[in-house]
């Protein structure tokens, strides 16, 4: 009896360890949605580059353009997206987000200014 109590204990510690967890990181919990595929959804947020030109102005701000594939068992897709940041180290942390989640970069780039004819 206690090996079959055992090895029900351990199944459930390995499921529980399974489970997808919350993101910690708070950029991330802003930015993706539950949808089932991992694409930023910047507009409307305060990353949205149009909101970001009017609050700091087009010169000052950090734009992060990123573009790649995120390769599944469904048919793999491609993300591009740009966003826009008060300071370098956020547009940074933005890219290292998006390079944890795309498979192939083809674009990853933080500049100073914005550029609106990028994406």
């Amino acid at each position: 009896m206690s090996r079959i109590f055992l090895c029900a204990i351990g199944s459930l510690c390995i499921l529980v360890g399974c489970a997808s967890q919350a993101s910690r990181n708070p950029l991330e919990r802003q930015l993706f949605r539950p949808t089932g595929r991992e694409i930023p959804q910047i507009r409307g947020t305060r990353y949205d580059c149009q909101n970001a030109v009017k609050q700091f102005g087009a010169n000052k701000l950090w734009q992060a353009n990123v573009s790649g594939r995120i390769l599944t068992e469904e048919p793999s897709y491609n993300v591009s997206t740009k966003a826009c940041f008060a300071t370098q180290s956020e547009c940074e942390a933005f890219l290292y987000l998006m390079n944890g989640k795309l498979e192939q970069i083809i674009i990853s780039r933080c500049q100073l200014g914005f550029e609106d004819s990028i994406f």
